[in-house]
């Protein structure tokens, strides 16, 4: 075969891989239409680590609405996907910081409880469908914008004081994991969507809403059964995130 012939083998095999091979975003890119034109739009993964707060005398305490408060800290990255399927296959170095306190009821507890005395033996917990959540409080920044919940719009339009994150755990599918990423884990479904503003940096003053879908991680190894409000209630939570904003215009 002369060198011609084997160079432009070395080519076609050359491309023929590339093509058939995970392509991450970017490629052939198609310009963006219609609304797409008018929205900002993020998806980012968050990684999150906290524990349920205590009070002074080191045991859980429920707050006024009866929920327990879950502190936590955690970096935001960007998501490379394959442009083929659209899975997930890599993340960026982090570029962004997320850090806030939710809420959970103690449905939660009881399922960490339940699950617990399960592994050590137990019977089986009973498991709810869906176990309801939301945030008290969070800030998320991403590259240099600062984004914050809203709990109202009621100064621009009427009547629209509910804007708080409403979240479930999908209890009922079932745990994603137990005693897979740790001696004494249990992984659940979550999700929820939230409204938020852009208090600073380049999108400052656009508001939209911020979509959670992801797996909760609890730690349960630091439940004491005979005494459970002592426990120590640690967990993880692996985040998929879209934020989708506008400017208002009313």
């Amino acid at each position: 075969m002369g060198t011609k012939k084997i160079v432009w083998a070395i080519i076609v095999v050359v491309a023929a891989f590339a093509f058939n091979s995970p392509v991450y975003a970017g490629g052939n890119d198609v310009s963006l239409t219609g609304i797409d034109t008018i929205l900002t739009s993020l998806n980012i993964k968050s990684l999150i680590a906290g524990d349920i707060a205590k009070n002074a005398d080191g045991y859980i305490q429920p707050d006024a609405n009866g929920n327990l408060n879950f502190n936590f800290k955690g970096v935001i990255s960007t998501m490379k996907l394959d442009q083929v399927t659209g899975e997930l296959c890599a993340l960026s170095d982090p570029i962004g910081t997320i850090n806030g306190q939710a809420a959970f009821p103690p449905e939660f507890a009881n399922l960490a409880f339940g699950v617990y005395s399960m592994m050590l033996g137990g019977p089986m917990p009973s498991i709810p469908p869906t176990i309801d959540w939301t945030f008290n409080d969070f800030t998320l920044v991403v590259a240099d914008t600062t984004y914050r919940p809203i709990s109202d719009m009621s100064e621009m339009i009427p009547g629209t004081a509910d804007l708080l994150l409403k979240g479930r755990a999908f209890s009922g599918l079932g745990p994603v994991e137990l005693g897979q990423l740790g001696e004494m884990s249990m992984s659940v479904r979550m999700g929820g969507c939230t409204a938020v503003v852009a208090v600073d940096g380049a999108n400052a003053g656009k508001v939209g809403s911020l979509c959670l879908n992801g797996t909760f991680t609890f730690d349960l190894s630091g439940i004491d059964l005979d005494d459970p409000f002592s426990s120590d209630l640690a967990g993880t939570g692996n985040t998929n995130c879209t934020v989708v904003l506008h400017t208002p215009i009313m």
